[in-house]
Parts: C-alpha cells; sequence; structure tokens
C-alpha cells in the first residue's frame, strides 16, 4: 500500500520534468534555428525585390508588404525552406508544406517609415519565427528580428 502511495504521487511529478525537459529542447532548437531562417527569408526578399523569388510575390523598392495580408514562409526542423503557407493555414497551423514537415513558420511583414525628414525613406521589416508551425497562431511561440532596409 506505501508503494502505491509513493507511485502515485512520484509518478505525476517525473511526468511532468520530462515534459517539461522535452519543451526546454524546443525552445533551444528554436532559438539555434531562428537566425538561419531569418537569414533565408532576407534573402527571399531580396529576391522578390528583384523579381526572382520562387515563393514571394514580386515586390518593389520601399513597398510595404504583410500589412493588409499574411505573407508567411515555412521551415523544416533543420532551417531548410519548405516554401509559402497561405493566411488560412497560417491562422490554424501548418502541418505539411511540399509534402514535409513544417517546423517553423516566419512571418514577414514591412512598413514604411518616414519619420526623419531629410533621410530617405526605410523599410521597417519585422520576420517572427514561430513554433510549432501545426500549432494555431495564439499557441504558437514566436521570435521576432527587426532590420531596416532601404
Amino acid at each position: 500500500m506505501v508503494s502505491i502511495g509513493v507511485l502515485a504521487v512520484v509518478a505525476p511529478l517525473a511526468l511532468a520534468a520530462l515534459l517539461r525537459a522535452g519543451e526546454g529542447g524546443n525552445v533551444s532548437r528554436a532559438e539555434t534555428r531562428a537566425p538561419v531562417i531569418v537569414e533565408t527569408c532576407m534573402e527571399e526578399l531580396e529576391m522578390a525585390r528583384k523579381g526572382i523569388s520562387e515563393h514571394l510575390p514580386d515586390m518593389q523598392q520601399g513597398q510595404e508588404f504583410g500589412t493588409t495580408d499574411v505573407i508567411c514562409l515555412a521551415f523544416r526542423n533543420d532551417g531548410t525552406l519548405l516554401g509559402r503557407v497561405n493566411a488560412g493555414a497560417y491562422d490554424s497551423g501548418a502541418s505539411k508544406v511540399a509534402g514535409e514537415d513544417a517546423v517553423f513558420l516566419a512571418k514577414l511583414s514591412g512598413h514604411l517609415d518616414q519619420s526623419r525628414s531629410g533621410f530617405p525613406s526605410m523599410l521597417n521589416v519585422e520576420v517572427a519565427v514561430e513554433q510549432p508551425a501545426v500549432a494555431p497562431v495564439k499557441k504558437r511561440r514566436a521570435m521576432e528580428f527587426h532590420t531596416k532596409l532601404p
């Protein structure tokens, strides 16, 4: 009887500790992959500005994007780009893109900043790396990265 009582107390604690450890691994993986994902997103933006992006629509220099529509790219566990995700899949979660498991989503947006008079306007670019991709948008963890483009 005593051993059953001990198991009843210890088992849930051990299970909670294991779940917490797995969650920490996911966060570490996301922090490791995020810089590679952001760099890939910036390369795709540059290609879209040249009109040669495979995943993003053509964009002009200084053109805002992601303000009225969702622009989102999906990535594998290793940070490899899979393709674009539509707004519906972004909101509800994307499990497969191009036939492969999506683990990370990168939401891109760019807003024109003309606040500094006498200087050329710049595009404030935000890339939010979110995971897990399969979860609905409100349940994902996100890391936000900001930069400026002419």
